[in-house]
């Protein structure tokens, strides 16, 4: 890519000129359209709603805006888009905040999976943006490649974030609606990072090796970038550790209750480990023996007694440890097998439909 391309290309991102209105208007309604979209699919439950928004949310070229002129040492102009951005972002929090209260949407009832997904970024979502930022920059300047634009857009995600977020805080989720923003943040600075990149290897640097004053400012644009980002991966390494021993302690555990109940029918229904936490919760469904319904007892009474032989707390502190604190919801079921041709009552056979959530 040549200068005078260069310099098109950060034309594109102008905030300025006799335009500027119309640029303005264009990008709060698109914005807004992105936002309303974002957020009725994330109420909805509808992954095909919030692609819609990705594809229609301006927030990307702003962004990229922002690494051009890093890497043309425009100090003042990135910080400039960089606070268009992050006032968009909250504008779009208010807005996504504004109409889960104006539907009235109740607070007792489960948040949609489409929200929770949102609210546990690791450090694959990190690779993934710098993919997609690596993407979008390309596309921008190589604009014989304009059909890859819709990729780019839906691989990072920019608006949904943000538009949990304010979900989130209408449910006064606030720990989830932190990490919804760490993932949009994530996303905003591999943007950068990557862009920057594509940016040097098509011919920007030819306006580096111009000045020293603008490789100095470049270098400190693109420093703070660095170290932002490398907060930002120090909270999703942490992030993405929890997760993956969250999910093998899960795994764990129903192995071990599985060979701890043996033959007596024990269905898993859920296992949640927190390690932030150090507390679990087991949800399962246990079969009562035959003679179970003809007996007045408490429920614990009336288990199976192979289930009372080794306490379940040594099964649960064998895989997660003493200073854990366990939760166990369970759910006696009467169950029997009846044999059609001589009306013979035995137990129930073993329920092998254990499924983790």
């Amino acid at each position: 890519m040549t200068v005078r391309n260069f310099s098109t290309t950060k034309g594109i991102i102008r905030f300025e000129g006799s335009d500027r209105m119309i640029y303005w208007r264009r990008f709060a309604m698109l914005l807004g359209l992105a936002v309303v979209i974002a957020t009725m699919g994330l109420i909805r439950d509808s992954g095909a709603v919030i692609i819609a928004a990705m594809l229609v949310a301006p927030l990307m070229t702003p962004i990229l805006g922002t690494a051009a002129a890093i890497v043309t040492g425009d100090i003042s102009r990135a910080v400039a888009l960089l606070v268009v951005v992050w006032i968009a972002a909250l504008a779009s929090i208010g807005v996504a905040w504004l109409i889960v209260f104006m539907t009235d949407f109740p607070r007792g009832v489960l948040l949609p999976n489409e929200v929770l997904s949102r609210t546990d970024p690791g450090a694959e979502d990190l690779v993934i943006a710098l993919a997609a930022g690596l993407a979008g920059a390309y596309v921008q300047v190589q604009k014989s490649e304009l059909s890859l634009l819709p990729g780019a857009a839906i691989g990072v995600a920019l608006v949904p974030p943000l538009a949990t977020v304010g979900i989130l805080l209408y449910f006064q989720e606030f720990d989830g609606a932190y990490e919804a923003m760490l993932l949009f943040a994530t996303n905003f600075g591999a943007i950068i990072l990557s862009a920057c990149a594509v940016y040097i290897a098509t011919g920007a640097g030819r306006l580096l090796l111009r000045s020293e004053k603008r490789r100095m400012r470049f270098s400190m644009g693109l420093a703070v970038a660095v170290l932002f980002l490398v907060a930002i991966f120090a909270q999703l390494s942490t992030t993405t550790y929890y997760r993956y021993a969250e999910t093998r302690a899960e795994s764990a555990l129903a192995n071990r209750i599985r060979e701890w109940a043996q033959d007596v029918p024990v269905e898993i229904v859920r296992i949640d480990v927190r390690a932030r936490e150090r507390t679990a919760e087991v949800w399962a469904i246990v079969d009562l023996p035959v003679d179970a319904a003809l007996r007045v007892a408490s429920a614990a009474e009336q288990l199976p007694a192979k289930l009372t032989v080794t306490p379940f707390r040594l099964v649960a502190r064998d895989i997660l440890g003493q200073d854990y604190k366990v939760t166990v919801r369970y759910q006696p079921r009467y169950a029997w097998q009846v044999d059609l041709a001589t009306d013979d009552v035995a137990p129930a056979p073993y329920v092998d439909s254990d499924h983790l959530n």
